[in-house]
């Protein structure tokens, strides 16, 4: 869900949203990767399966098709929707919270052991109704018995199942190119380091529909519903640029390296400034102009454009040994040395690019 609206994290916003779980996915891999703890190691990846899963289920497009409110899991093979409402009919969260006597219904004898392991209880613990954790302290601190977590995970499944019954949350199925290259580069990251090819394929069918559908020769347009419409922001050729050059190093294939390297000479031409940062718009002239091209230069919910190309810059040195790419990433690093001081946190993908740049920390 997109965020909490509690001390606890117990309540979520109940609105769902690509870029989100392509971040975590793929902070997860990464945290899975340095982790040698089995028993973190198998919670990691199951967090990672579950994720991708939803991912999957619930935001792929049709490849090559319009707008669609759900389809079927057949038609699924194109890119990643934006996001799932929090509403649904009813009132917000219904579509995910459930009542005591409606498990009791659906799991039968089962019923109990998932209750006490899932903080389901006859009053509820939001308004009335149950929110399904396990986060509270009496759980932290363990039970009498281990929970059979085979038998929950097939208790899930059941409610699950049944879930699909009920009227389903509104889902905008606009598809954007930077948030699909956040899930693009997450899903082979994972993919990789999992050894799980369809992961990768999903990945390669996104990034062929927004090369194709959303593309031009070496421009990108914003979004696609439909038709595609808008012309893009620099995130929008930074992450997609960043995806491909992780299916180029962890797939093969020459053919993204070139298109990266494409999508790099767009934005040289037509977002840079003398200081080889990047607008977040590009160049207009006429009655286009904007008043004001803003510039990213720190992160927020998202990656900031300028510093996931640094990182690109640092990726590119390291691929080819070539010292301009090296000098593009330093130029970067070197106009936002002066605010680690201050603002770190939103400096943390510049933090990354100088760390690869470095260290080769990347896979």
């Amino acid at each position: 869900y997109r965020y909490s609206t509690d001390r606890q994290w117990l309540v979520p916003h109940f609105e769902k949203m690509l870029y989100d779980n392509a971040m975590l996915l793929s902070l997860l891999t990464g945290v899975w990767q340095g982790t040698e703890d089995a028993q973190r190691r198998a919670l990691y990846r199951q967090r990672i399966e579950e994720s991708i899963g939803w991912m999957l289920r619930e935001m792929r497009l049709p490849a090559g098709v319009g707008p669609c409110s759900r389809p079927g899991p057949e038609a699924r093979s194109g890119a990643f929707a934006a996001s799932l409402d929090a509403d649904s009919p009813g009132g917000e969260g219904c579509f995910y919270v459930w009542r005591e006597a409606e498990i009791d219904e659906i799991l039968g004898a089962d019923s109990a052991a998932f209750k006490t392991a899932y903080d389901v209880s006859p009053e509820g613990n939001w308004e009335g109704a149950c929110i399904l954790n396990r986060r509270l302290p009496k759980m932290r601190q363990g039970g009498k018995e281990t929970p059979d977590e085979a038998k929950l995970a097939a208790s899930r499944g059941r409610l699950l199942a049944q879930r699909e019954k009920r009227p389903r949350p509104g889902l905008d199925d606009k598809i954007l190119a930077d948030w699909n290259g956040l899930a693009i580069a997450a899903l082979v990251r994972a993919g990789a380091a999992l050894q799980r090819p369809d992961w990768i394929r999903a990945a390669l069918a996104a990034f062929a529909f927004i090369s194709d559908a959303m593309g031009d020769g070496d421009r990108l347009f914003h979004i696609h519903r439909g038709r595609r419409g808008n012309e893009s922001f620099s995130s929008d050729y930074a992450n997609m640029i960043h995806a491909a050059l992780i299916l180029h190093r962890l797939h093969g294939g020459q053919a993204f390296l070139e298109r990266a390297l494409g999508w790099i000479a767009t934005l040289d031409r037509e977002y840079a400034d003398s200081a080889e940062w990047y607008f977040d718009t590009a160049r207009a002239d006429g009655e286009e102009a904007l008043i004001l091209r803003l510039r990213s230069s720190e992160d927020g919910a998202q990656p900031c454009a300028n510093f996931v190309m640094a990182e690109v810059f640092a990726t590119l040195f390291h691929l080819t040994g070539e010292p301009e790419w090296r000098q593009r990433c330093e130029n970067l690093l070197a106009a936002e040395a002066g605010g680690f001081d201050n603002r770190l946190f939103s400096l943390a993908g510049l933090l990354n690019a100088a760390d690869h740049l470095h260290n080769k920390t990347l896979p």
